[in-house]
């Protein structure tokens, strides 16, 4: 027998996806994981490409299940930020989609050097080569006929345009391409320099409701999964910085208007909105990729949270994570290697360079937007997959000198279906919103 109502949230990131259903009872919003796939990149004809057919796979999965549960339902779709793809005139798939991590796109972000303060300027978006707008200059040298037949969409708008939804550009994913303005709308000069033609829709916010399939109704939640995630903690005040913790650290606070100054522009800061239009000023660090990637490398006999459980942070020598180096090098040990000194003697020690270096830079990315926003931070507020480890938390409250609170690790999905509530009127406002996700929460405090 269906259910009257439900929520189902697709939740898209670099190596798995799944979708959730929400679970409401007692005041509390809660989910249960239905199904999880995971994803690798490939190279197809010398491009880093994403298995966009296991993304499309799981999304249509995702709207079977609520077409066949629920009476009247809801869907949001959210993933990394600026990976995008391409769809002709009558919105077909044109070429498979590129991943950041695709080497030309740092040749490009290179050649462009010249430009970075003129677009920090702009769009007050960090300098980094992923960034959609190298992608898209990228794209445009590879097939200069592309501009002028393909209209570009954000992952999630991309999907929702492959279920058969007419879709746009919605606000916390344009924040990540470096071709929004700080007024909100496209940048002419941005686009200009990229190359391609602004698109005909302006920056759509999340919230809203995008299409329909069956008596499914596709909501546009906060795209970009770090929006969500902020959206998945319920209220945060100027003193409590947040911290979602997964293949990316991003650390950061909520202000009302972008800073574009030539401070925030050297400690490379990004200015991205929130769900509700407001600004995530946040700084990317390179988080569990390092980690990851040197236990792939290492293959100690333990997995990950016990190895990091083991490490020796304490005395471990740390690594500046912010050098360029680190986005994507052949060897994460042999890059290490080369930072330090004395290199560590057995797999444990490795786990404490890889921990102290982790949160020695976010302490690092914390003073510096206390410095930006002349905020005092008390307390930080660890999300995603890192808020589960103790060891990390521990060793961040012990370096930082901070109240740390840890949870959900699940934020990003609770963010997502608290979105969808509000665009489908189970919440009146953005207020109820919140108080209504800070009193479903578990809390781990250090």
């Amino acid at each position: 027998m269906k259910q009257a109502f439900g929520m189902v949230a697709v939740d898209l990131g670099a190596t798995s996806g799944r979708f959730a259903v929400a679970e409401e009872g007692d005041g509390r919003l809660g989910f249960r994981v239905v199904e999880q796939v995971r994803h690798t990149p490939k190279v197809i004809d010398g491009r880093l490409t994403w298995d966009l057919d296991a993304l499309l796979g799981l999304c249509e999965s995702a709207l079977s299940y609520a077409e066949t549960n629920f009476e009247r339902a809801s869907l949001g779709i959210d993933s990394w930020g600026v990976d995008h793809g391409f769809v002709d005139a009558q919105g077909g798939l044109i070429q498979p989609v590129v991943a950041y991590r695709d080497p030309v796109h740092a040749e490009v972000f290179a050649r462009y050097a010249d430009h970075r303060d003129e677009l920090y300027r702009l769009t007050g978006v960090q300098h980094q080569p992923f960034n959609t707008i190298y992608q898209l200059i990228a794209r445009r040298e590879e097939d200069p006929t592309l501009p002028e037949r393909a209209r570009w969409l954000i992952l999630p708008e991309l999907l929702h345009q492959l279920l058969g939804v007419s879709s746009g550009h919605e606000t916390t994913h344009a924040s990540t391409t470096q071709l929004m303005g700080l007024d909100g709308n496209w940048s002419a000069e941005a686009f200009a320099l990229a190359g391609w033609p602004i698109p005909d829709h302006a920056p759509a916010p999340a919230g809203t409701i995008v299409g329909q399939r069956g008596n499914v109704n596709l909501v546009r939640v906060g795209g970009h999964d770090s929006a969500s995630a902020v959206a998945g903690l319920g209220p945060l005040d100027e003193r409590t910085a947040f911290l979602n913790v997964g293949t990316w650290t991003l650390l950061g606070t909520v202000i009302d208007a972008p800073i574009a100054t030539p401070a925030a522009a050297e400690f490379n800061l990004t200015n991205e909105r929130t769900v509700d239009g407001k600004v995530r000023l946040l700084k990317n660090i390179p988080g569990f990729w390092v980690v990851n990637r040197l236990h792939e490398e290492l293959n100690p006999e333990v997995d990950i949270p016990t190895w990091l459980a083991q490490a020796p942070w304490q005395d471990a020598p740390a690594v500046d994570l912010d050098d360029e180096a680190f986005f994507n090098p052949p060897s994460m040990r042999e890059l290490l290697r080369s930072h330090l000194s004395v290199e560590p003697r057995d797999a444990c020690a490795w786990a404490g360079v890889a921990l102290r270096s982790m949160v020695q830079s976010t302490v690092n990315a914390l003073a510096g937007l206390g410095g930006v926003t002349g905020r005092d931070f008390r307390t930080i507020r660890v999300a995603g997959g890192g808020s589960r480890s103790v060891a990390f938390n521990q060793a961040l409250s012990a370096l930082s000198g901070r109240a740390v609170i840890a949870g959900p690790d699940e934020a990003t999905v609770l963010g997502n279906l608290a979105v969808q509530a509000q665009a489908m009127g189970r919440v009146t406002n953005s207020t109820a919103r919140d108080t209504w996700v800070g009193g479903s929460l578990s809390l781990t405090h250090y």
